[in-house]
């Protein structure tokens, strides 16, 4: 069985602190064994910096 994940991060203004907070969180969920799909950058309707993280986990061999 596979499981599905979505996260958001949205910042005010900065796009490097941005950056920073997607690398980090990346680095986080590669270790918690989740697979990361996509990763997409855009600005939402404030047009703030915001980042969508698509991840995926494997239950089936948990």
């Amino acid at each position: 069985m596979e499981t599905f994940k979505i996260i958001k991060h949205s910042t005010m203004w900065s796009t490097s602190s941005l950056s920073q907070k997607v690398e980090e969180t990346l680095n986080q969920v590669r270790t918690e064994g989740w697979e990361v799909i996509t990763v997409s950058f855009g600005v939402n309707l404030w047009f703030m910096p915001t980042a969508y993280i698509t991840l995926k986990k494997d239950l089936s061999f948990v």
